[in-house]
């Protein structure tokens, strides 16, 4: 199950877009979004309202960068980069091949290293490029969910540097890119384990199609290799779906450590198992009100609570809004 993204992030996210004048309030409402939501910090979206957020804003713009970058790039223009880039030989060719598009069809020029520890390192090439934090997002997570996508294997970030500052939603990129990112860095750059560079390219054409076909909501999705404890507690209890809720025992056996320091290390990342379970929760109801037509005490009762009324309240605490608010943008099956 995908995580949701809080609308705080997303809000920070299209904050320079609104500045430029961008119609964002049309964008939702476009993709079914209640506008009481987006002023809302502790509302909720899912990635494929995201999509279709970002997707509309394409549409006011014709420019995948949204205005933002450098320069304009026309609309198609990741698609035929993602055509060029599938028919290199392994990940080193294939970030080679993006940095080159990147520079003629952005401007942004990238570059790769990689030091006698092991590490490689990829990052703007020029540390005077002020980017909009938008264009840094989603070049970062575009380059790192297309490079894992490519070689279909994980690519664990060892560092994630960010030249603005964004500490007030270090959490959310933390479950984005499954390491705390450093803000207020001289560049824009990330990190990862250099022996991945000659894993083989394994996508083809219709692959791509497919990739696409979730793009850019993508970006936003968390880090699919957990690296946090708390990320790690997370996946356990979700393949847990079916079966009641695991305690702190089972949990540190699982993860071959005792209880206490199970919590400990919780405590250390700001977290406890409690709340990692109302999180699950939380985004369980959230994909439950935008994509079904589940009742509300049924969905209630599902989640665990035996009267809709504490669902209610419960789902009020999460997000700020009652449950209605959430199925009146509700995503319908085509």
């Amino acid at each position: 199950m995908a995580h949701t993204i809080p609308m705080r992030f997303f809000r920070a996210t299209v904050e320079s877009m609104v500045k430029r004048g961008l119609d964002v309030g049309r964008a939702l409402r476009g993709a079914g979004l209640d506008w009481r939501l987006y002023a809302e910090d502790r509302a909720r979206m899912t990635p494929e309202q995201t999509t279709g957020v970002i997707r509309a804003l394409w549409e006011q713009t014709d420019d995948e960068l949204l205005g933002l970058g450098p320069r304009p790039v026309a609309r198609g223009t990741l698609r035929l980069a993602g055509l060029t880039v599938i028919h290199t030989r392994d990940l080193r060719g294939a970030l080679g091949r993006m940095f080159e598009l990147s520079s003629v069809t952005t401007g942004i020029r990238w570059e790769m290293r990689a030091d006698d520890s092991g590490r490689a390192t990829i990052g703007i090439a020029d540390p005077d490029v002020r980017l909009d934090p938008f264009v840094a997002f989603a070049m970062t997570g575009g380059v790192h969910r297309f490079a894992r996508w490519l070689i279909g294997a994980p690519i664990t970030l060892l560092s994630v540097d960010f030249p603005f500052d964004a500490e007030h939603l270090a959490d959310e990129y933390t479950t984005i890119f499954g390491v705390r990112p450093t803000f207020r860095a001289s560049r824009l750059a990330m990190s990862f384990d250099a022996a991945l560079l000659p894993m083989p390219v394994v996508r083809d054409e219709a692959d791509l199609k497919r990739f696409l076909r979730d793009s850019p909501g993508v970006l936003f999705y968390a880090q699919e290799q957990a690296t946090t404890t708390a990320a790690r507690v997370r996946a356990i209890m979700e393949r847990n779906r079916n079966g009641p809720w695991l305690g702190a025992d089972e949990l540190a056996r699982r993860l071959s450590i005792s209880a206490p320091h199970l919590r400990r290390l919780l405590r250390a990342e700001g977290t406890s198992q409690r709340r990692i379970q109302e999180e699950i929760l939380r985004d369980r109801a959230v994909e439950a009100l935008v994509h079904g037509d589940e009742p509300i005490a049924d969905l209630a009762a599902r989640l665990g609570y035996s009267e809709a009324s504490a669902f209610r309240r419960a789902f009020h605490r999460w997000t700020g809004s009652a449950p209605s608010h959430y199925r009146s943008t509700r995503i319908r099956k085509p």
